[in-house]
Parts: structure tokens; sequence; C-alpha cells
């Protein structure tokens, strides 16, 4: 892509699209420093890294830089978030979520393209439900904190959505399929 059609890209842009790209960069600033008022502080240098990887995937949503600034994240926050189960948590699971979101509408179709608000408010859904079983983790490990170490259910219940993500994709039909036999 030639830099003059890049410049006409990023003029182009529907409000919509800035509105996500906003949201992206903002959702992965606010689960990085969701910690901050609990004392978890990230380093200067991780920050500066990974602001500058969500302007890049605000750009560019399904360049590979999206999922390993959502992963830098998770990585994160593992190690920070010790022994405790704190509030933050789900402060960074609403923001990895937002992002995650925004970078799968952008993925939808070119900046010069609006965004369907039937597609926004589908996948906003799925992101309230995702973040709701963020949510239920977190409970569970509040409740039975002293029984078992953060990281295990956080990975438990990242283990137990991939299954159920799977179990749905197999089961669940693709609309359309069939159609026209």
């Amino acid at each position: 892509m030639t830099a003059a059609a890049r410049s006409r890209m990023v003029r182009g842009a529907q409000p919509g699209v800035w509105a996500l790209r906003g949201i992206l960069v903002a959702g992965i600033l606010l689960a990085l420093l969701a910690g901050l008022p609990e004392g978890r502080v990230p380093p200067v240098w991780l920050v500066v890294v990974l602001v500058l990887s969500a302007v890049l995937s605000a750009f560019r949503p399904e360049h590979l830089a999206m999922a390993m600034t959502l992963g830098v994240v998770l990585v994160w926050w593992a190690f920070a978030i010790g022994d405790g189960m704190p509030m933050a948590a789900l402060v960074a699971a609403a923001g990895l979520t937002a992002a995650h979101v925004a970078a799968t509408l952008l993925g939808y179709g070119p900046p010069s393209l609006p965004v369907d608000p039937r597609l926004a408010l589908l996948w906003t859904g799925r992101g309230v439900l995702a973040w709701l079983a963020a949510l239920v983790v977190w409970g569970v490990a509040r409740t039975y904190s002293g029984h078992g170490t953060p990281a295990l259910f956080w990975l438990t219940g990242l283990a137990a959505a991939l299954v159920a993500a799977v179990v749905a994709g197999v089961t669940v039909p693709v609309r359309g399929e069939g159609e026209g036999e």
C-alpha cells in the first residue's frame, strides 16, 4: 500500500471507526493500569511498549500485534496478581474485553465503511457475556480463597471457556449451512 493510499484510508475513516480505535487503545490502557489504586504499577517501559502496540493494533486490528498486546497484559496480570484476587482484575478483564470487541469490529471492514449497528450490538452483547464469565471466575476465586491459587482459578476458567467455545462451534450450525440443497 502506498503512502498516499494509506493517508486516504486514515482521513476517510468513519467516525464509528475512530471511536472503535479509541476504545481499543483505552481498553488496553485500562486493563494494564487497573491495578494502580491497589499498588500494582507496571514498569514505564511496559506502558510505553503497550501504548505503541495498542495504537498499531487500532490501525491494523488483524495484525499479530493485537494478540500479542492482549497476551502481554494477561501475562503481566498473572505475575502482578500475587496471592489475592483484587477487584482491579475485573476492571482489567473489562478493558481487555472491550479492546478485543473493538478489534473484532474493526476487522470486519475497511475504515471507509461505517460500522453496522446490528453487528456492534451483537459483539457488545458477546463482550458483556465474556466479562460476566470473568466475574463468575473472580467470585468463585474470592469465595474459595485459600483453597487454590488465583492463577489456578483463572486457568481453569480459561480452559472452561475454551472448551465451551469449541463445543458451541461444533454443535451450533452455521447460518446458511444446508441452504440451497
